[in-house]
Formats: C-alpha cells, sequence, structure tokens
C-alpha cells in the first residue's frame, strides 16, 4: 500500500500530467504537451525536432501510462494511475528502480530540449508551461534542485531526484518538488 505521502506526491504528479485538466490523463494530454513544447521552441510539424517530440511524448504515454487504463478506455483516472504505482511497489524495489529510471530517461530528454546533457533553469520553465503549470513552480522547483546555483542539472542528479519522488517516503526530499510542491 501507498504512504499518505507517496499517495500525495503522485496525486500531485497526476494532476501535472492533466494537461487539461479533466480528471483523466490521456494520449491527447502528451500529445498536446508535444505540441506546446514544440510551439515554445518555433517548431512546425514538419521539422524533425518537431516529430521527435511528438514520438517521445507519445512513447511516454503509451509505456508509462496505458498500462495503468486497466478497463481501456483510452483514459487514465487518479484511482488507476495509484493503483499502478502501488502494483510496481509491490513487484519489489529492483523492478521499481528500473521502471522509476526508464522513465525518468525519457522524462529528462524531452526536458533537455538541446540535447547537451543538461537541464536549464530555462529548459525546466518550458517543461512547466507546455504541460500548463505556472513556472514560479519550475522556478522554486529548480531552486531546490540547483545546489550549486551553476543553472544546469545533470542527468544524473535528475534521475536521481527522480528516484527520490518515486522510491523515497521522506517529506523533505529534493525529488519530492519536481512537478511543484505536492502538498
Amino acid at each position: 500500500m501507498l504512504s499518505e505521502i507517496m499517495q500525495k506526491k503522485l496525486t500531485r504528479h497526476f494532476q501535472f500530467r492533466d494537461l487539461n485538466k479533466d480528471g483523466f490523463v490521456q494520449r491527447s494530454d502528451w500529445e498536446q504537451c508535444a505540441r506546446n513544447l514544440a510551439a515554445l521552441r518555433g517548431w512546425q510539424p514538419d521539422d524533425d525536432a518537431y516529430q521527435d517530440m511528438m514520438n517521445r511524448h507519445v512513447a511516454m504515454w503509451q509505456t508509462f501510462w496505458q498500462p495503468a487504463d486497466r478497463d481501456g478506455d483510452g483514459k487514465v483516472t487518479l484511482e488507476e494511475y495509484l493503483n499502478l504505482a502501488d502494483f510496481q511497489r509491490r513487484m519489489g524495489f529492483e523492478y521499481e528502480m528500473k521502471q522509476v529510471t526508464h522513465l525518468f530517461v525519457a522524462i529528462f530528454d524531452t526536458i533537455d530540449l538541446d540535447g547537451d546533457g543538461q537541464i536549464t533553469r530555462d529548459e525546466y520553465k518550458l517543461f512547466f508551461e507546455a504541460w500548463g503549470i505556472d513556472t514560479a513552480l519550475a522556478e522554486a522547483a529548480y531552486a531546490q534542485m540547483d545546489f550549486n546555483e551553476d543553472g544546469r542539472l545533470s542527468r544524473g542528479a535528475f534521475l536521481q531526484y527522480g528516484s527520490n519522488f518515486y522510491i523515497n517516503d521522506e517529506p523533505d526530499v529534493v525529488g519530492n518538488y519536481l512537478f511543484g510542491p505536492y502538498e
């Protein structure tokens, strides 16, 4: 069973991904986010970068969210999402870590728009903006994660924060704020 803090964090993540705020996460949310990111970057639908962004977002839907859709209606409810997370947790730490690592590699690659292996504050803000989330929350989250204040998050650091978000039940772990405050 998921702890109370884990339920709060995952509920926040669900709300973050529910782009149109209809109470479901569905493929269309992921596709719209890809379109939003492309528009923020000035990419057109016939650009390779646009298609790559769309393909990455659809793949994240298919790999990490669609499996939660227990009734097959194309929509993931909060309950379905929490049930999948609970199932993954019961599968054991090794299984869960493999899933978390795979997920956060994919997330990192969509945020790191210039492909330099680092996430800048501006890239992180674009990530929040593309999901329709207040960029002030991105600023606050980034400030928590950028310990040396160099304006860059490495892949390794980001993966560690992602692991902390999904695995750690402690209330004050930096990774808890990846998607904004959970309380």
